[in-house]
């Protein structure tokens, strides 16, 4: 899998300086708020993760079993689904449990790459992706945190 530009946080290109991109953060809101009226469910956003060091946006979605969060990234439009940690935690456990939520998916595949768990867990190597290894911060910050999985790469906490 290419890994786009900007996907990770890192911003810097040798020699050129491309406007780091970004996804319409209220759109994703909206979309998740839409989603949760139609299927019957209760939505939260999460504004507070924005505030802290994470490359994604996230909504809560109440099922009657757990929760199920949509994470996106807040540069691409590459969503994922997950969950909570073992103590119920979200947003400030790393690396994110990610799951497959079709009944959701579906709904949000028009307008974002829905990404799979299959996707998420294969593993990262920096040598592999030549769109990221000459970025100096994304080296710095693969380096420092050693992100075992693309998953980790898209949805991190190093930004």
């Amino acid at each position: 899998m290419k890994l786009p530009y900007g996907i990770s946080g890192g911003y810097y290109m040798p020699g050129i300086e491309p406007e780091p991109p970004s996804i319409n953060k209220s759109e994703f809101y909206a979309k998740c708020k839409q989603i949760s009226s139609i299927k019957h469910l209760k939505c939260e956003i999460l504004h507070d993760l924005e505030t802290d060091c994470k490359n994604f946006y996230a909504a809560k979605f109440m099922f009657i079993s757990k929760p199920i969060y949509a994470v996106i990234n807040s540069a691409h439009p590459y969503l994922a689904f997950c969950i909570s940690n073992e103590r119920g935690e979200f947003g400030n456990s790393f690396p994110l449990d990610f799951i497959n939520k079709e009944e959701l998916a579906k709904d949000f595949k028009s307008n974002y790459h829905v990404m799979s768990v299959e996707e998420l867990n294969k593993p990262f190597i920096l040598n592999e992706h030549d769109e990221l290894k000459n970025v100096r911060s994304v080296i710095k910050q693969v380096e420092y945190w050693s992100p075992k999985t693309i998953g980790e790469v898209i949805f991190n906490y190093w930004d």
